[in-house]
């Protein structure tokens, strides 16, 4: 075992019981976006996956169906979960016994089955580490969801944003043979196998699309102007009456700033914009003449170094969220398979909350087009057209 990786995971999982130690014991168990379950939740289903994987899967544990309802995805309904809650002592005292016997049992795995698929170079290690990784950026979203709804809309900025033209320098991959998806030991099923495509020549947008702009967008009455969304988006636009990004607030002066966990902020002008769902992105794009790009696209870009300020907001891509060819389910059929469904969308790159394990080239995210609570902006591209 890769003594290092155990660190993460410890990190992981100490910024997770922080986060829901930072608000009052009521709003731990409270759900503060409809998509997203309480902290105490997600907190105790990081504990439950590694009892799970490590307890039962490797170890031969019994299975604890107690547990399982509480913390299972597909256990207890979202809204019933509040009320089946345990407090954070009581979670504190079940992680208590567990860390020391997450590694003996570990350890004794690796010993006995030194050979064994969820074992490989560390992968449980890699699997959880990213797993409560991703956990923990959705934690984020519950507290800025639990932000803006305290928000009071008297935040003075010190500088008032002002919009500014679209002025992205673009830059071009000629075309030609590339390399996408990963094998390595931290990808996950929907990342391999690793393959060639190739690709004719297109052009990308040298950084993503920032608030300055955006607000021009807005300015040029964008989220009215029926010519930039498709007939879902305008439908989404018109039934939640979407008019700024999903974390922007307007004072009473009429200045726009932003909400973050921890409440209102400044939104710096040259800032990727966030909090877009891929019905505005889209809407964005056709104004702007351009248009999304293929995740293909965006993988190759990155891969060759053309693209400057990943990583402060997700990326919304053109296409659905489909298998790669030889696509092979692991460690179980539920991570992936159930998303390739047509109705969700591939997003790439990463936001200011997500952890550095997943932070590559290849990982692939994946959402439905109305999610704004994503912190997710927008990338331009032009020219070549895929279909997936």
């Amino acid at each position: 075992m890769d003594a290092s990786l155990y660190i993460i995971l410890q990190d992981i999982r100490g910024a997770a019981r922080t986060l829901v130690q930072s608000v009052p014991p009521a709003d731990r168990r409270r759900m503060h976006h409809p998509d997203v379950s309480p902290l105490l939740w997600h907190l105790g289903h990081m504990l439950y996956i590694e009892q799970q994987w490590v307890g039962e899967r490797l170890a031969g544990l019994a299975h604890n169906k107690v547990r399982a309802r509480l913390f299972r995805p597909d256990g207890l309904p979202k809204p019933e979960r509040t009320a089946h809650m345990p407090d954070l002592d009581a979670l504190d005292w079940d992680w208590t016994g567990w860390q020391p016997r997450f590694l003996e049992l570990l350890t004794a795995a690796e010993s006995a089955h030194p050979d064994h698929p969820l074992l490989a170079r560390d992968f449980m290690l890699r699997f959880l580490i990213q797993h409560h990784g991703q956990h923990l950026e959705t934690m984020h979203r519950a507290l800025v969801a639990r932000a803006l709804a305290r928000d009071e809309g008297t935040f003075c900025p010190t500088q008032t944003l002002t919009s500014a033209a679209l002025s992205v320098p673009y830059r071009t991959w000629t075309g030609g043979h590339g390399r996408i998806g990963d094998d390595g030991p931290d990808s996950f099923d929907n990342e391999r196998p690793s393959h060639d495509w190739r690709m004719p020549a297109f052009a990308i947008a040298e950084r993503p699309v920032s608030n300055a702009a955006y607000l021009r967008f807005m300015e040029d009455d964008g989220y009215r102007d029926d010519r930039y969304w498709t007939h879902e988006g305008r439908r989404w636009r018109d039934q939640i009456r979407a008019e700024a990004p999903w974390h922007w607030r307007r004072n009473r002066d009429g200045h726009w700033y932003g909400v973050n966990h921890c409440g209102p902020i400044e939104l710096t002008p040259d800032a990727p914009v966030a909090g877009l769902c891929a019905y505005e992105a889209r809407a964005f794009a056709r104004y702007a003449h351009a248009r999304l790009p293929h995740e293909v696209e965006w993988e190759l870009a990155m891969r060759a170094g053309l693209l400057l300020d990943v990583g402060s907001a997700w990326e919304w891509c053109e296409n659905r969220f489909y298998p790669y060819s030889g696509f092979r389910a692991f460690p179980y059929r539920g991570y992936s398979m159930p998303w390739f469904d047509g109705a969700h969308t591939t997003l790439r790159g990463a936001s200011i909350y997500s952890a550095s394990a997943t932070r590559r080239a290849s990982f692939r995210n994946f959402h439905a087009a109305d999610k704004r609570h994503v912190f997710a902006g927008v990338r331009l591209c032009h020219s070549s057209r895929l279909t997936h």
